[in-house]
């Protein structure tokens, strides 16, 4: 657990007064997992027989979106606490923000990008969900790093984690020197299953397209729903309660609306067939 990776030292900077510089572990391990889903897209577009540079600008703006969505879902889930604190909205540049809403906002300007460039956007995100959830996975080693994400408190015992960095307190609000269970590591490796999975899916090439966005869809929402109970950060926004999260509201339509469009697909592959 070490959320500062480079320490540059604090300085005096015009307008923003003493900044304290530094290069986050998060943000490395962010861009790494991006990086290489990045590649593997473009690699498995040119399998598609699609131009190398539409795809890269899709990806580009696919990407973008995802990072703003998370950042301004957080924003709104908390309206009221960044209404009366406005300069905090520049602290959302150092946060994960909710990640299903990045995901949401992410997969909307894919599929608008895609459709008016002329692409096959469901065979296209078909080949994507895979090099997302390996995306997905290294970012939670940031989780891991930074704190963020952290868990309920758990039994002192070899599965918990104990995080004690004052710098992962400050940034993330994760508590020290308690047990917690370890949600960031079950995620990267739901997240890592996820891939073994849909790379198998995919290179079986169901029908019609759209079939593995759709079990991507399921999968992920259905197991970080449950993963979410063991979640410890209220910063996501709780609501009844603290009994159901935000992400747990994203999981809860994902889920719905992954099985209304399997079920849909495979009634239109049985019509074909006939």
């Amino acid at each position: 657990m070490h959320p500062i990776l480079l320490d540059l030292g604090r300085y005096d900077l015009p307008l923003l007064g003493e900044t304290h510089l530094f290069l986050p572990t998060y943000g490395l391990l962010f861009a790494l997992g991006a990086l290489v889903a990045w590649s593997w897209l473009m690699r498995r577009a040119r399998v598609l027989g699609l131009e190398s540079e539409q795809v890269f600008n899709l990806a580009f703006y696919t990407l973008l979106a995802g990072l703003l969505g998370a950042k301004l879902t957080l924003i709104a889930v908390d309206w009221h606490y960044y209404l009366e604190n406005p300069g905090e909205i520049l602290g959302t540049l150092r946060s994960a923000g909710v990640l299903m809403g990045g995901v949401v906002a992410g997969l909307i300007v894919f599929f608008a990008y895609a459709q008016r460039h002329g692409m096959p956007a469901w065979a296209l995100a078909d080949a994507g969900v895979a090099p997302l959830a390996l995306a997905q996975s290294v970012g939670r080693l940031g989780c891991f790093s930074a704190g963020c994400c952290y868990g309920v408190q758990a039994p002192q015992n070899w599965f918990s984690l104990t995080f004690t960095d004052p710098a992962a307190a400050a940034q993330t609000g994760v508590p020290l020197h308690i047990p917690l269970v370890p949600t960031q590591i079950i995620q990267m490796g739901n997240d890592l299953l996820l891939v073994l999975v849909l790379t198998w899916l995919w290179r079986r090439r169901p029908q019609p397209d759209g079939t593995v966005l759709w079990a991507y869809v399921l999968l992920y929402s259905a197991t970080r729903g449950i993963i979410e109970f063991w979640r410890g950060d209220a910063q996501r926004g709780l609501y009844f309660d603290g009994s159901i999260s935000t992400s747990q509201i994203f999981a809860i339509a994902g889920v719905v609306m992954a099985v209304t469009m399997l079920l849909r697909g495979r009634r239109l592959a049985h019509e074909a067939r006939a």
